[in-house]
């Protein structure tokens, strides 16, 4: 029997930034996150503000070459805005993406006999393109020692040694390569379509010089030995060249002063002279030669043993001493785990990413090393360079600190266990201030940040509120989209999509998740001129076969004026702009599939392969069967997919209304830029599609409060599930359910 009316304050929802709350939650009426929180998000995002979104359609972009699990793909950031790329990693190959495209090169110059090749050289020879791996005179292609042939239609295709995955850092124009099977390689941007990939030697650029001889200013029966280094055009200093002694000299003096000579080094601006007066093996630093003479006289001056030549440090030298990960930190490279010391962290020179000489006695800005010493073994699974160097482990989460101004030195190296959840194989992302990663031996998403009140990294579980979505599961790859929700992608092993709002300051985040007709493998963000494009790897079955595919989320941000071209809710879809046509062809990559169809703004196929006239709409020989009803300016085709939004079970904390049976009439529905072609009920088995009045506004997409009439049964929830199964779009910004309440 009806008992009366809920109030309006009572019922309403405002904000879905909570994001969907575990089971074990739906009691907890008195929590904020309850009265933010959705019971259902699925294929809708929660925005910065609170509103939710139907998330944007996935484009297609290009089949990966290699379709195999470790295929993976990741970006390059550009300095220029508009240019970053991204990198699809596969089987021993890089192939490279610009704004939702392959990377093509123009025609490269014939192979010739009699040109020096280097690597990065592209030429052209008896109809295929090649890649110069290594230099080579007059080494004609397809000798696989020193080519790489591309594939055909001019795709920029590099060769890779790296067959079984492959981890990365950036910095500046240099990403760093690294996995425990290979030795690490710098992949170098030089042009949109030159790359050069180079495994990295620890030891100088620049050669010592050669040919040093000591002329001795006068006879004696001292011994005296020198050795001389070279400072490269960065100011890189060599190792010392082969020593020279000679036993029978006396005191230099600058009248009769020892004089060395050697070979100059061409590009070198200055050498480093060092003696040995003592004949004990040690040489300390005299003086500094410049100019290109190859000249030095040795006056009598007295070494300084505090400084000394630098020593080679052969690092990587070996299968067991690969690095699985790096971070630049403080001008420094950092390498971490090898077999062999799978809890060491190996630093570089300061401003020389692959110099790891020493000296002795240690310079501050020698290279260094340091282990994650502690109560438990602490293989490193990530380095992250924030205020200090942050080492996540399999036990732990680590701060590393230098001493003055916190500057990292060999001898001033204070390394911190701070928190003990441990972190697993999934590389974490940066947010602000924050580091975001999984949590070790487990499908728990956690942040660290610096936290005053601790003096220390302090953190906490991100899936407390939404344990649902993890129990049972962990995750494949993760990466944050800043621009334009700040939204933290995460993909799950079950191939589902998972979505976390998270504005840290603000102590928000709501996670949501988003399904496919197939598994997403892997999401990567890559900067461009208009925000942050997420992209994806999705393992398709597409007739008999199974694919992954390359997908570019479409942004969501839709112009009233361009409507019909930005609404673009499929997925694996492509679009058509141009003269109007009555037929859609290029559909090869969904041969066998039931497609959704949008024309010029207004649905003409929903997808539904239920429907009776499917058939009309599955693509054959990458055609649809069917001509259109009209012909279109403007047309997406893609596969179908469906947006939920469902309210939690009504209960209003200080209201005895959770014990009550309640029957939703009339909702209320405050929408923003969006199709009125949606569905809402009490459950997916009660719904109905609103009804527009005469007098509301007819435009392709409306912003205001709509009211739909659901079907009104009395049940224990007064739950309302709002559904999208148009590829429209729709934004909700609150929802407002008229109650009754019964007995």
């Amino acid at each position: 029997m009806p008992g009366g009316v809920l109030p309006v304050e009572g019922a309403m929802q405002r904000s879905f930034g909570g994001g969907e709350l575990a089971p074990a939650l739906h009691a907890r009426a008195d929590d904020i996150k309850y009265a933010t929180g959705a019971r259902t998000l699925r294929n809708m995002f929660v925005h910065r503000s609170g509103g939710v979104s139907n998330r944007a359609g996935t484009r297609f972009v290009a089949e990966c070459k290699f379709n195999g699990p470790t295929v993976t793909i990741f970006p390059y950031q550009s300095e220029i805005t508009g240019e970053s790329l991204l990198i699809e990693a596969g089987q021993n190959y890089f192939r490279f993406f610009k704004n939702g495209a392959p990377v093509a090169i123009a025609a490269p110059a014939a192979w010739s006999a009699v040109v020096n090749y280097v690597n990065g050289d592209l030429v052209l020879e008896a109809g295929v393109n090649y890649y110069a791996k290594i230099p080579s005179l007059n080494q004609v292609p397809p000798n696989a020692t020193f080519w790489h042939p591309m594939p055909a239609g001019g795709l920029l295709e590099l060769p890779s040694p790296f067959a079984n995955g492959v981890h990365w850092s950036q910095s500046g124009r240099v990403i760093t390569l690294t996995h425990e099977t290979v030795t690490p390689h710098e992949l170098i941007f030089e042009a949109l379509t030159r790359w050069t990939l180079n495994p990295i030697v620890t030891t100088p650029k620049v050669s010592p010089p050669a040919g040093l001889v000591l002329t001795p200013g006068g006879a004696g029966a001292l011994t005296y030995g020198y050795v001389v280094t070279a400072a490269g055009a960065d100011y890189e200093e060599s190792i010392a060249s082969g020593q020279v002694i000679n036993a029978a000299c006396a005191v230099p003096t600058q009248a009769a002063p020892h004089v060395l000579t050697w070979t100059p080094i061409a590009g070198c601006p200055e050498y480093y002279v060092y003696a040995d007066i003592f004949n004990n093996g040690t040489y300390g630093f005299i003086g500094t030669a410049t100019g290109a003479a190859g000249l030095f006289h040795d006056v009598g001056f007295e070494p300084d043993f505090t400084i000394t030549p630098p020593l080679p440090v052969a690092m990587f030298a070996t299968t067991d001493n690969y690095p699985r990960v790096s971070a630049s930190y403080q001008q420094r490279r950092f390498f971490g785990y090898t077999n062999t010391t799978p809890d060491a962290v190996h630093g570089s020179r300061v401003g020389y990413p692959s110099n790891f000489t020493v000296s002795s006695p240690l310079q501050d800005d020698d290279a260094l090393e340091f282990r994650m010493a502690a109560n438990h073994h602490h293989p490193v699974r990530h380095l992250v360079g924030l205020k200090s160097l942050i080492v996540l482990t399999d036990a732990g989460e680590w701060s590393v600190r230098g001493g003055a101004e916190n500057v990292l030195t060999p001898n001033s190296i204070h390394a911190d266990q701070e928190t003990y959840a441990g972190a697993a194989d999934v590389p974490p992302v940066v947010v602000g201030n924050s580091i975001i990663y999984l949590q070790a031996r487990g499908s728990i998403p956690r942040d660290v940040r610096f936290d005053i009140a601790v003096e220390g990294l302090a953190g906490r579980d991100l899936t407390i509120f939404s344990s649902h979505l993890f129990d049972g599961r962990t995750l494949r790859r993760m990466d944050y989209a800043q621009v334009p929700h700040s939204i933290v992608w995460c993909v799950r092993d079950d191939g589902v999509l998972l979505g976390m709002t998270y504005l840290r300051e603000l102590e928000v985040w709501g996670w949501h998740r988003h399904e496919t007709l197939g598994w997403f493998w892997d999401v990567c963000v890559v900067p461009e001129a208009d925000g942050d494009a997420v992209y994806f790897i999705v393992r398709r079955t597409i007739g008999a076969a199974t694919v992954r595919y390359i997908e570019r989320l479409e942004k969501r941000e839709i112009d009233p004026a361009t409507f019909d071209a930005d609404c673009f809710f499929v997925d694996c879809g492509l679009s058509y702009a141009g003269v109007a046509v009555n037929n859609v062809t290029g559909l090869g990559h969904l041969n066998g599939q039931v497609v959704a169809v949008v024309g010029d703004g207004a649905v003409i196929f929903d997808g539904d392969p239920t429907a009776s006239n499917a058939a009309d709409f599955t693509v054959t020989a990458g055609t649809l069967p069917v001509v259109l009803p009209a012909s279109y300016t403007n047309i997406h085709v893609g596969l179908r997919y469906t947006a939920d939004l469902e309210t939690l079970d009504l209960d209003v904390a200080g209201a005895a209304v959770r014990d009550k049976q309640k029957a939703v009439g009339p909702v209320q529905v405050l929408i923003d830029r969006s199709s009125r072609a949606f569905t809402a009920g009490p459950d997916s088995a009660h719904l109905r599609p609103y009804a527009a009045p005469v007098w509301e506004p007819g435009a392709d997409e409306y912003t205001g409060q709509v009211e739909i009439n659901t079907t009104k049964t009395f049940n224990k929830y007064g739950r309302v599930l709002i559904r999208q199964s148009q590829p429209l779009p729709l934004t909700i910004l609150g929802v407002v359910p008229n109650v009754e309440l019964g007995g």
